[in-house]
């Protein structure tokens, strides 16, 4: 399948290598951007605030897609300096994007990325969360996205429109940035290797999540939009969790430095599940997704990322 692909955030993490699969595979792209471009090309990019529902009325009307990846988010996952600034671009941003589509292409399929920590606190007992499993988020990013599946599918119901809901668990690899763990840790190992070793501030350890490479999320993504079941949801996940620690030694085996692990008190969470891990078999079984990419294949792209990223 290929056609015209339009991409709310396509200079994101994920949207930036969306972008590319898409390319790849002969669709045409088009897309929102912030304050910097996706770098992939051909993709038509468009600089607009997310909830500017007029302006994405052109945009969408003018480049007809055939399928919508809503993308654009404030993704923030531990603290939160304005919530209403989240809200305005996360709910409110979605419901521009669905007016938008109502009005310009409502024969557009939508793929919403929505994220696991909608679900916020499950069952201790239960790591393989399947998509059933009711929404209790706890964190006002987690809420964000519950309220925008939400939004979605009453979309899907007054305009008969073919929604599909996406729940990416956590992911890395190539090009992230931020203030998440591993992107953390992998620009504080690249710093030590230039250094000729030192300290690296962590936080809790003992943890185990669901880590995908970013460009698996994106496949997931582009596997969803093409098989995915109008009005189902989809666990975006490895479904094996692995520890925290295992994740930040394999980390440190990619860089050239002696490291001392220290653990920062600023980095602790006062709410932290002891495991939190997806159930992807809806996804494998509707789509025929696989991952691509090993765990020590992405840490090994992480590092490459920001060791060049320290040198330029």
């Amino acid at each position: 399948m290929s056609g015209r692909a339009f991409v709310t955030g396509v200079s994101g993490f994920a949207g930036r290598q969306l972008a590319s699969q898409l390319v790849e595979a002969g669709w045409e792209v088009a897309g929102t951007v912030g304050a910097r471009t996706s770098g992939v090309n051909p993709v038509t990019e468009h600089s607009v605030q997310i909830d500017d529902c007029d302006t994405l009325t052109r945009l969408i009307s003018g480049f007809e897609p055939d399928v919508v990846f809503h993308l654009a988010a404030i993704v923030d996952t531990v603290q939160t300096p304005s919530v209403l600034e989240l809200h305005r671009v996360n709910t409110l941003g979605t419901v521009a994007v669905t007016e938008a589509l109502a009005a310009a292409a409502p024969a557009a399929r939508l793929v919403y990325a929505s994220s696991a920590f909608a679900y916020g606190h499950v069952d201790e007992n239960s790591w393989a969360i399947p998509e059933s499993t009711p929404l209790r988020p706890v964190t006002p990013y987690g809420a964000s996205k519950a309220a925008g599946e939400s939004l979605v599918h009453q979309f899907s119901r007054l305009h008969g429109a073919e929604v599909v809901v996406t729940r990416a668990f956590q992911h890395t690899g190539p090009g992230h940035t931020g203030a998440y763990a591993l992107a953390d840790w992998a620009r504080q190992l690249a710093a030590l290797e230039r250094a000729g070793g030192g300290e690296i501030a962590v936080g809790e350890l003992s943890v185990a999540r669901d880590y995908l490479d970013v460009r698996d999320v994106a496949s997931a993504y582009l596997a969803v939009a093409e098989r995915g079941a109008p009005g189902a949801t989809y666990n975006v996940c490895s479904g094996e969790p692995v520890t925290m620690r295992e994740l930040l030694e394999g980390l440190i085996a990619q860089f050239d430095a002696d490291v001392e692990i220290v653990t920062d008190e600023s980095r602790l969470r006062k709410v932290d599940q002891p495991v939190f891990a997806g159930d992807p078999a809806a996804l494998k079984r509707d789509t025929g997704w696989r991952r691509e990419y090993a765990l020590d294949q992405t840490l090994a792209a992480l590092a490459a990322f920001w060791r060049e990223r320290e040198t330029e």
